[in-house]
């Protein structure tokens, strides 16, 4: 059985949107089971994202799809509490191994979301 975790941010719900489309695609795929982890404020503590389950969960899970909203030409800032908190994962290399896509939506037609998703690459790494 290969794992997927969506872990993403939505703040109008075009996110959620597509997480849940995410989830639906990857769940339909014989022996994958697929879970998401919504980033809200209530992980977020005096700035930094706290959540020892989403970290043991990821870090059990055989591909990470990362999604946020673009704004201001990159993650939203929730989504960055999280990404800050996985400094630890990162350095070690503990995701290093792991199949790794991200999402992304705004307002804006432009390229914006392209920053969004190199910032997600480099998070893989």
């Amino acid at each position: 059985m290969t794992t997927v975790s969506i872990v993403y941010h939505s703040g109008s719900g075009h996110t959620a949107k597509m997480a849940d489309a995410v989830a639906k695609g990857a769940g339909s795929i014989a022996d994958v089971k697929v879970q998401t982890i919504a980033i809200t404020g209530r992980e977020i503590v005096e700035g930094r994202f706290k959540s020892d389950a989403a970290f043991a969960q990821l870090d059990a899970s055989d591909a990470i799809i990362f999604g946020s909203p673009t704004y201001m030409g990159g993650p939203s800032g929730q989504f960055k509490t999280f990404a800050d908190a996985t400094a630890g994962s990162w350095f070690t290399g503990k995701w290093r191994d792991k199949i790794a896509s991200g999402f992304s939506v705004s307002n804006s037609p432009s390229g914006d979301k392209f920053s969004t998703l190199q910032y997600f690459f480099t998070l893989a790494m």
